[in-house]
């Protein structure tokens, strides 16, 4: 079974069709490659290149900022010691594996509770907008002519 393609790594993208592609500002990307997060090429003319590589880490990065990930944090994941493998291709060493590990999990479990806050708040607001929309009915009745009483029989609280 194989994963999905990587990336393309050809530079081709300008630092300014990047950032409108992102939502990031020039001087976010200018920062980003400063932190090491990204390492565009350069071009004859020594303008900043982007691969489609370099666009999906950023879309990554963007992701994990959004998210609450530190830029320490999310640096820390994505520069752990490499080497060559067989085939010469560039791994993680077995180092470099478990502080990942370590790292994605930590950032999973902040996840995680992320999430389980944003169901809770979606619940709540759930639970506010059924009230509410009983409430506006309730007074749109009584615009509507509607006694007090008649009202209060139906909904069984004038017992």
């Amino acid at each position: 079974m194989t994963g999905p393609a990587a990336p393309d790594d050809t530079p081709r993208y300008r630092v300014g069709e990047v950032a409108a592609r992102l939502g990031l500002t020039l001087r976010t990307l200018k920062y980003y490659e400063e932190l090491g997060l990204v390492t565009p090429g350069r071009s004859g003319g020594r303008y900043r290149l982007y691969s489609e590589a370099d666009v999906a880490r950023l879309e990554r990065v963007r992701r994990m900022r959004a998210l609450g990930l530190s830029l320490e944090t999310i640096r820390a994941t994505f520069s752990q010691p490499q080497e060559r493998d067989p085939e010469g291709r560039q791994v993680l060493t077995p180092e470099g594996l478990r502080a990942l590990e370590s790292d994605l999990s930590g950032q999973l479990e902040v996840l995680t509770r992320r999430i389980a806050a944003a169901e809770r708040e979606l619940r709540d607001a759930r639970a506010l907008r059924r009230d509410l929309e009983r409430d506006l009915a309730y007074v749109r009745r009584r615009l509507g002519g509607a006694q007090v009483g008649d009202l209060l029989r139906e909904t069984g609280q004038d017992e």
